[in-house]
C-alpha cells in the first residue's frame, strides 16, 4: 500500500486530526498532493493529510497532461471505468489505512469523490463510527460501494459534507446528481465555482472550500 503525507505537513505535529485524501482516476497520490497544495497550506495548522494510491493502472485522467506528464503510474479505484462496485483490492486498501490512522474526514476528487461518498454511505448503513465529514470535489454519481442491497444503496447520506462542483465541468450534471439524490436534505452544502474539472486556482475560491472544511470540523466536534 502506497500512501504519503501531505506536502504542507512536513513540520506539522502528528497529533493534529487527519483527513484521508483520495485522488481522481488517471492520477495518483503524488499528483493529488500537488493539486491540493493550496488547500493544505491554508489548513496546515489544523489538519494532517494522508494521500492514498489507488490499486489499478489506467490512462491519464482529464486535464492531467501535459502538466503531469511523466508523473505516472496513473491509477484508478476500479478495474475499468464502467465498474460500479467497490473492488476487494480498493476495499482492502481503505480498511488497512483506516486501521492504521484515525481520520476525521475524507476528501476526494472526481472518482475519489465517488469513492468518498461510498465510504460515507457504507459507514452510515453499517452503523460504524469513522469519518465525521466529507469533502467531495468535482464528484460523479453514484457512490462507489460494495455489498449493499438496492434498498441500502438508496439510503440518503447524513454525514455532514460539502459538495464542490465546477460550472464548466463536463461532468457537472453527474456531480449535481450525487448531491441531489444521495445526500439527506440539509446535510451537505453545495459550492459551485466558475471552473472546469479541476481544483481552483483563485485564492477566493480556495478560501470558500477551506471555510467549509473548517465549518464541518467545528460542527462535528472540533478537538479543543
Amino acid at each position: 500500500m502506497v500512501q504519503q503525507p501531505g506536502f504542507a505537513n512536513t513540520n506539522t505535529p502528528t497529533a493534529l486530526p487527519t483527513i484521508l485524501c483520495l485522488h481522481g482516476a488517471g492520477t495518483n497520490s503524488a499528483i493529488f498532493n500537488i493539486q491540493t497544495i493550496r488547500l493544505q497550506r491554508a489548513l496546515s495548522s489544523k489538519f494532517n493529510f494522508i494521500f492514498l494510491d489507488a490499486p489499478f493502472p489506467g490512462p491519464p485522467g482529464p486535464e492531467v497532461l501535459p502538466v503531469f506528464e511523466n508523473c505516472g503510474p496513473y491509477l484508478r479505484w476500479t478495474r475499468s471505468p464502467a465498474d460500479s462496485n467497490l473492488s476487494e483490492e480498493t476495499k482492502t486498501l481503505i480498511t488497512t489505512v483506516c486501521k492504521e490512522t484515525e481520520f476525521v474526514g475524507v476528501l476526494g476528487f472526481s472518482q475519489g469523490a465517488k469513492l468518498a461518498a461510498g465510504l460515507l454511505l457504507e459507514q452510515q448503513v453499517r452503523g460504524r463510527k469513522g469519518f465525521r465529514f466529507g469533502v467531495l470535489l468535482m464528484g460523479i454519481s453514484p457512490p462507489l460501494v460494495s455489498g449493499l442491497s438496492d434498498e441500502q444503496r438508496a439510503t440518503k447520506i447524513a454525514v455532514p459534507s460539502v459538495v464542490v462542483l465546477g460550472k464548466e465541468d463536463p461532468w457537472r450534471d453527474e456531480g449535481r446528481r450525487l448531491y441531489d439524490e444521495f445526500w439527506e436534505k440539509g446535510k451537505a452544502n453545495l459550492l459551485e465555482l466558475e471552473i472546469g474539472h479541476r481544483l481552483p486556482d483563485l485564492e477566493a475560491e480556495n478560501k470558500m472550500i477551506v471555510d467549509e472544511i473548517l465549518r464541518l470540523y467545528r460542527e462535528t466536534g472540533e478537538r479543543t
